[in-house]
């Protein structure tokens, strides 16, 4: 078992984590790295804010504090906010840390099949992966899809609808994030089964109108898809503040035309191993979030 996990950022994927591996029995020593900000420390569970777990305040990807929180960390997990001009830089900087620190192992969450580069996502990643195999750490790359939880279920049932900006009859893989979180407990408490690993882990293959109809049969209410051309949900996002700068809009706008034409999807035998059960349903997932 690891005496330190250092998990790098706060994206969806690292609470979901962060989460697992509390709950479990033998949880090793958590330390999480975010960025200051007020209050930011009781966004996290009660747990995480006590011995032997820390959350690590930093300004920047750089620097003596940033440097100190590999120090006795036996497994980074990392998994950057995509959509970044930042992205490679972050990641690369959190790879040369766990170098220098000499950590044991490094899971790095990818995203499925990078090597579809037309997508600047993809791209970005590709050429991480390149650098951690390199880096002559011990490593596991994980490639996900889509995750199930980007979906709302609660607000797609409040507004009947699912925002899209490409066809919603284009099938893509899913995972749900308590799945990817499972796996990634087990890579941390049992590292060397999984050394040198790259995990394409897909749950599911579904298209977006096949969701609105399980989300509307489970629910008894009416949800379809509402599509938009590229350019409109462009804008949406921009005017939510998700997009804010040009990288991000050029980024999301090449995505959300390769979506319309190819989709993203994968098989399911990888997870369903992994996992040693079978891998979380859509139905599944709209059964939980309305429980």
């Amino acid at each position: 078992m690891p005496r330190t996990v250092l998990v790098t950022s706060t994206t969806p994927a690292c609470r979901h984590v962060v989460s697992k591996l509390l709950s479990s029995p033998d949880c090793p020593a958590i330390r999480v790295i975010t960025r200051s900000a007020v209050g930011i420390q009781e966004t996290f569970p009660p747990q995480l804010r006590s011995e032997p777990h820390s959350i690590i305040l930093v300004e920047d990807f750089r620097g003596p504090v940033f440097a100190a929180a590999f120090r006795g960390v036996s497994v980074v997990f990392h998994n950057g906010p995509v959509l970044l001009p930042s992205e490679e830089t972050m990641a690369i900087a959190t790879i040369d840390e766990a170098r220098i620190a000499r950590v044991e192992h490094f899971v790095f969450c990818s995203v499925l099949q990078p090597i579809r580069v037309k997508l600047t996502t993809h791209k970005v990643k590709l050429r991480l992966e390149e650098y951690l195999i390199e880096s002559r750490l011990n490593y596991t790359i994980l490639q996900p899809p889509h995750y199930m939880q980007n979906v709302s279920i609660r607000h797609s049932l409040v507004t009947g609808k699912i925002p899209l900006g490409y066809s919603p009859n284009t099938s893509h893989g899913f995972i749900d994030l308590v799945d990817l979180a499972t796996v990634v407990r087990n890579i941390v408490m049992d590292p060397v089964q999984h050394r040198f690993a790259r995990y394409e882990i897909v749950g599911q293959n579904i298209s977006y109108n096949d969701i609105a109809s399980a989300i509307s049969r489970i629910s008894r209410r009416n949800v379809r898809c509402d599509v938009m051309t590229s350019q409109e949900f462009v804008e949406k996002m921009r005017t939510s503040e998700e997009v804010r700068n040009e990288y991000a809009e050029d980024s999301l706008m090449r995505l959300l035309v390769y979506y319309d034409r190819w989709g993203l999807t994968g098989n399911t035998n990888v997870l369903r191993w992994l996992l040693g059960r079978e891998p979380g349903t859509w139905e599944g997932y709209v059964r939980r979030e309305l429980s």
